[in-house]
């Protein structure tokens, strides 16, 4: 169902930001494009500012699963080994858009608050680019992280269950359904060739039988 964004409408110099979190295994981090933190809903997001961008948001009537990249720039040396100590792949991305009111809060139009949520994903990729700034003398990085929809997730997994009898039995203790997948796995089986033996002989009709008759 379509989502109406009343900001837009009794708005005309529209202010918005990207709000983000990124759900680990360590924690929870919130951060925004805005130029100072902004809590909404009891969370605050830091904000960072032109030091973080993304990507378009690809919005079609079917689900997408094209990926969203987040870029923070101006990382310090420090901080990237941090990233990397930290199992980010895997990890939830969720990205809101907030429009802003004069005061810089968020806006509420009718008892709805002008936070919407644009995407969620999960981490499939990083990426660390180092520059050496000569003024601040020393290292700067841009962290890069690739997000997949979970479309692509769902795409890509496997599911079902494997049929050789030790796993099955593992699952299933009481089930023997499938003792002689190991026995017919490699046998040849010509399918509509009259049977050779082993099966049962077709009935053959009554004596007294004619079609289109019940007796």
């Amino acid at each position: 169902m379509a989502t109406t964004i009343a900001a837009i409408n009794n708005n005309p110099a529209i202010k918005f930001s990207e709000f983000i979190r990124l759900t680990m295994t360590t924690g929870t981090y919130t951060f925004c494009s805005a130029a100072s933190p902004i809590t909404v809903a009891g969370v605050t997001y830091t904000g960072l500012g032109s030091l973080l961008s993304i990507s378009n948001v690809t919005q079609d009537v079917k689900s997408t699963s094209r990926d969203l990249t987040i870029s923070l720039a101006g990382v310090d040396g420090i901080n990237v080994g941090l990233v990397l100590q930290n199992n980010i792949k895997g990890s939830v991305v969720e990205v809101w858009r907030g429009f802003f009111d004069s005061n810089n809060q968020i806006l509420t139009i009718g008892g709805v608050l002008q936070f919407f949520k644009r995407y969620q994903g999960i981490v499939n990729n990083i990426n660390i680019q180092e520059t050496f700034d000569d003024q601040l003398r020393r290292r700067i990085a841009t962290v890069s992280i690739s997000c997949a929809s979970f479309k692509v997730v769902l795409q890509n997994r496997i599911s079902g269950e494997k049929t050789t009898s030790t796993l099955w039995q593992n699952k299933h203790p009481n089930d023997t359904s499938m003792n002689r997948v190991a026995v017919i796995t490699a046998q040849y089986f010509d399918f509509g060739k009259a049977p050779t033996g082993g099966g049962q002989p077709t009935p053959t009709a009554p004596a007294n039988y004619s079609a289109g008759s019940l007796g």
